[in-house]
């Protein structure tokens, strides 16, 4: 842990915010590149990736939820010096992590036929969208044991490990993309579903590194509950607003309705 409570205020800013800018740089860059490269698969492949993005709105609304909870409680336990409060509140909020992120997973593959016909404004797109959402889903579902290990990070002022593993899970995205997508030396080209799949397999890497974590949080699962009631509780205006901010199951739809 790291005490944050201590020393210039300012070299702590910018600490802080530094690493959260090399993490932000790189997630754009990488939603750029993929864009491009999506690009070239047609017309109905940028269509289909941008209606099951809509999942990845949800999932930022959820997460912000987790993040910010967890993020608040670890804190106010390293805040109080006590640490194994801190390590107790962190292992609780990888069971709720774990919880929402399956519980996300199946809800997800089950709305993920009857969503694309839906919202698609012809077979190809809505074939092309699934066929997305199939590999993406997963992704997605993996996020939360992310946010809410990487929010924990941050409670204890561990800023550079979530930054690390946030930049490397990017630049392998952006190095995968053209060999699934169009089959470069492996001569297997996946189309719009390679694109999904170049997050799936950069979020196992980063979950794998958070592994010896998750291996105690078994023994506390029964106290999670508790813990779950206060991060819905500190969690929710964020999530709130997330979703006022980011309502993009409307625009898509009304946009799905015109192009018929």
């Amino acid at each position: 842990m790291e005490d944050l409570t201590t020393g210039p205020l300012t070299r702590h800013l910018l600490k802080t915010t530094s690493f959260m800018l090399v993490t932000m740089i790189f997630q754009t860059l990488y939603f750029l590149i993929d864009l491009y490269w999506v690009g070239r698969l047609g017309t109905h492949a940028v269509a289909a990736v941008g209606i099951a993005g809509n999942f990845t709105f949800i999932v930022l609304a959820l997460t912000q939820m987790l993040g910010v909870g967890t993020t608040t409680v670890v804190s106010h336990a390293v805040g109080r010096k006590n640490r194994d409060d801190a390590q107790l509140m962190f292992n609780q909020a990888q069971v709720l992590a774990v919880v929402t992120g399956i519980a996300f997973l199946i809800v997800g593959m089950l709305v993920r036929l009857p969503y694309t016909r839906a919202m698609s404004a012809d077979a190809e797109t809505a074939a092309l969208a699934a066929q997305y959402l199939l590999w993406f889903i997963p992704a997605m579902a993996l996020q939360f044991l992310m946010v809410a290990a990487a929010a924990a990070l941050r409670a204890v002022g561990n800023f550079k490990a979530g930054m690390i593993v946030g930049t490397g899970t990017v630049i392998i995205n952006m190095v995968l993309a053209p060999f699934l997508i169009f089959g470069w030396i492996t001569g297997h080209a996946f189309g719009v579903a390679g694109a999904a799949m170049t997050s799936v397999l950069p979020a196992v890497a980063a979950d794998a590194c958070k592994s010896t974590a998750l291996g105690r949080t078994a023994a506390l699962a029964s106290a999670a509950p508790f813990l779950s009631k206060s991060l819905r509780c500190i969690g929710t205006p964020p999530f709130s607003m997330a979703c006022m901010l980011h309502p993009p199951t409307t625009d898509t739809l009304s946009s799905a309705l015109f192009t018929r």
